[in-house]
């Protein structure tokens, strides 16, 4: 089925043909983009101007076997599309996006790093690049948005990403 507004496949309509179709199947959608979801006025704010979050078949199918952390199952892609309208976290990372969302995989969250894209015609898509259950390093992240209501566990994970702002001879007070 495809989305009427968009004109592209939906995720939820094609992920298990994706994951599990026979090589026919998959061939015949390998250069397909696949739409996730609508973009909400509070993401365009900080700056996702896509109208639509969107997937590459190739995205999936290279990380679907790379590791655990990527090993997402068809469940987790349907609530991805779900729910990556509310992540608990917004990051700007490198030149792009990622947003902590409810899904885990394997006990992790799940980030879906998200990059602007404006294929033509004066049209910007929110192109997701990589889901992946996400570990906590600490890396040069610049939280943009992060929700009132953080369970713990969502808290914790954070909080271990803001490790680097503080000195190296000092780590956060508990």
């Amino acid at each position: 089925m495809r989305n009427k507004r968009k004109g592209l496949p939906n995720l939820k309509d094609n992920i298990h043909t994706i994951l599990h179709g026979d090589e026919l199947e998959k061939r015949n959608l390998q250069r397909t983009f696949f739409f996730m979801a609508d973009t909400p006025d509070f993401m365009k704010k900080l700056g996702l101007i896509g109208d639509y979050f969107s997937i590459r078949y190739g995205v999936i199918s290279r990380h679907s076997k790379k590791d655990a952390d990527h090993a997402l199952e068809e469940k987790s892609w349907t609530d991805l599309c779900k729910i990556i309208k509310e992540p608990f976290a917004i990051a700007r990372y490198k030149e792009g996006y990622r947003l902590f969302t409810q899904v885990k995989v394997n006990g992790l969250f799940v980030v879906v790093g998200v990059n602007v894209n404006t294929p033509g015609k004066g049209l910007a898509v929110n192109s997701v690049v990589t889901a992946f259950g996400y570990r906590g390093n600490p890396v040069n992240e610049q939280f943009i948005y992060v929700t009132k209501k953080l369970t713990p566990e969502q808290a914790a994970l954070l909080e271990r990403l803001n490790s680097s702002q503080y000195p190296p001879d000092r780590g956060p007070e508990r």
